[in-house]
């Protein structure tokens, strides 16, 4: 897909959409309506050659698709780095002088891209790009942050932050999709019960915001492949024209407020409760979306969920989108009808996880008050993982104290890093030093725990049995929490067909209810030799 776009067809481009898009000729166009120009010209070609990228993947059987989960995306500035790798910067530079301008100049005109502002993030994006350029099938999920970057000035000494607006100048390179966006649910309270051999679970009263996605192309060296990067934006599911007309402008804008400020700032200060609840919010904002547009893909080609590890591998990049694990095991209890077993084989052979750091206080942690009253559901899911996993570590080492270090949950807090090691096929330091110390700091129960890498070509599974065989027994010796409905519910479960029909897609205006969850409840044995999580009690 090299390109061989020549000068005097490159000019053309330029003069067609300075006419039909700005209104106005090469002669009245500004520096930054060339910019625009050249940028609009430059995705164009990107979709198009992105379609054809995918067809040809499509084609074979054996494809398997990275997807990447990360809170932030360092991508610097497009134009520079899409002429490069689409071989156009000379053909570009041609064009230009005839029109008197330098291209130079229009690098200058392009802001960074806001949706970073770390080595986290420059990681992200090297890998997205490096995938493109290798031709990996992969795409990048985040948040279109309004203000991911700060600018920075001195002000009597003192460092001041200020808002970095990007947007005006960077949304150039984003295409909205809003006929794919998902509902998002924050709070409410859970309604569960058995219904005609099926254990039901509902959510009421809870609070939905829209997650709209927007899709950025990012080109590989060469044009060998293309990845694409799809951030949400939040939006309200509607505005209150009653409390509007009624005077109350303050609450009619309110939802609308609350929805924008999840993707307001990247990291907001969380030394108040007020901080710790929005980041967790953007988190399983950030997973609830992507998840269940990852889903929403597979069961495009596929009818259930079961080759979902032999299709994909979805990465976590860092403690930030471990949220979502749990979410993966909702959609498949609560959406699709799988029992326990199945639906945690399916999570555990399909996500894998790099840590960034081994410093116990930089592990991302959650107090359980706030993780319970944002995340009901989410937290009844984290909560059986938890009482599995204590008593797998207790059948292992019969080590009180690490049953506790290891814990998901201990303290009134939750352990996000915990979680990633307790599900993950595979775990990798981001870097050479860590590597010795992630294994004990991380809390593995073995000394050598699997760090196999995830590329597009493995098959997703791991052997290892120290890390996923958790107990079936109901002696086990661990004194843990009570048995939930949760566990009690996947007994023995016989696994339908996806229930697609419940997916929380939402149309352009109108926002999906919450649905209800079915988990059919028959007898059928089970395979015991299976490597999934056992359920330790029976119906």
């Amino acid at each position: 897909m090299a390109n061989k776009m020549t000068k005097a067809e490159f000019k053309e481009d330029i003069v067609s959409k300075l006419t039909h898009i700005f209104g106005v000729t090469p002669e009245e166009a500004t520096y930054e309506q060339y910019y625009k120009a050249i940028a609009i010209m430059c995705k164009d070609q990107l979709a198009h050659e992105w379609y054809d990228f995918r067809h040809e993947l499509h084609r074979s059987e054996d494809t398997k698709t990275v997807y990447y989960l990360c809170m932030e995306f360092l991508l610097g500035r497009s134009l520079k780095n899409n002429l490069y790798n689409m071989n156009l910067t000379e053909v570009a530079e041609e064009a230009l002088k005839d029109f008197g301008l330098t291209l130079d100049k229009l690098y200058e005109c392009e802001p960074d891209a806001g949706l970073g502002n770390g080595g986290l993030g420059r990681l992200a994006a090297c890998y997205l790009d490096g995938l493109a350029t290798g031709g990996y099938s992969s795409m990048g999920y985040g948040i279109l942050y309004e203000y991911g970057i700060f600018k920075q000035k001195i002000i009597d000494g003192w460092q001041t932050e200020l808002p970095d607006f990007w947007l005006p100048g960077g949304d150039v390179w984003l295409t909205a999709k809003p006929d794919e966006s998902f509902n998002i649910q924050f709070g409410g309270t859970i309604e569960s019960g058995w219904q005609d051999g099926y254990y039901t679970s509902n959510v009421t009263d809870a609070t939905s915001v829209i997650a709209v996605p927007y899709d950025m192309y990012i080109s590989g060296k060469d044009g060998k492949g293309i990845s694409v990067l799809r951030l949400w934006k939040a939006d309200a599911p509607g505005f209150d024209m009653s409390l509007f007309n009624q005077g109350d402008y303050i609450r009619a804008v309110e939802k609308q407020a609350m929805a924008e400020a999840i993707c307001k700032v990247l990291y907001p200060s969380d030394n108040h409760p007020e901080g710790k609840m929005l980041r967790l919010r953007q988190q399983y904002f950030l997973v609830s979306a992507s998840l269940q547009d990852i889903v929403q893909r597979h069961l495009r080609h596929h009818k259930t969920l079961d080759s979902i590890p032999q299709k994909m591998a979805i990465h976590i990049n860092d403690t930030h989108p471990t949220l979502g694990i749990p979410e993966l095991m909702r959609i498949c209890l609560d959406e699709c009808g799988y029992g326990w077993d199945d639906a945690w084989k399916i999570v555990t052979q399909t996500f894998a996880y790099t840590n960034h750091t081994v410093m116990k206080e930089a592990l991302e942690c959650w107090p359980a008050d706030i993780f319970r009253l944002l995340l009901p559901r989410i937290y009844q899911i984290v909560e059986e993982i938890d009482r599995r996993y204590r008593e797998f570590v207790w059948d292992v080492t019969h080590d009180a104290r690490k049953v506790e270090d290891m814990a998901i949950i201990s303290n009134g807090i939750v352990r996000m890093a915990n979680l990633c090691v307790a599900t993950c096929h595979s775990v990798r330091p981001s870097s050479r030093t860590s590597r010795t110390a992630l294994p004990t700091d991380a809390g593995s129960v073995s000394p050598t725990p699997s760090s196999r890498s995830t590329s597009p070509n493995s098959s997703g599974t791991d052997s290892s049995p120290t890390r996923r065989n958790l107990p079936n027994s109901a002696n086990s010796r661990t004194t843990s929490r009570s048995s939930t409905p949760l566990a009690r519910s996947n007994a023995g479960t016989k696994r339908p067909l996806p229930l697609t029909s419940r997916r929380n897609r939402v149309s352009s205006s109108t926002p999906t209810p919450s649905s209800t969850s079915r988990s059919s409840v028959s007898t059928s044995t089970r395979d015991s030799t299976s490597t999934s999580m056992r359920s330790s009690t029976t119906t």
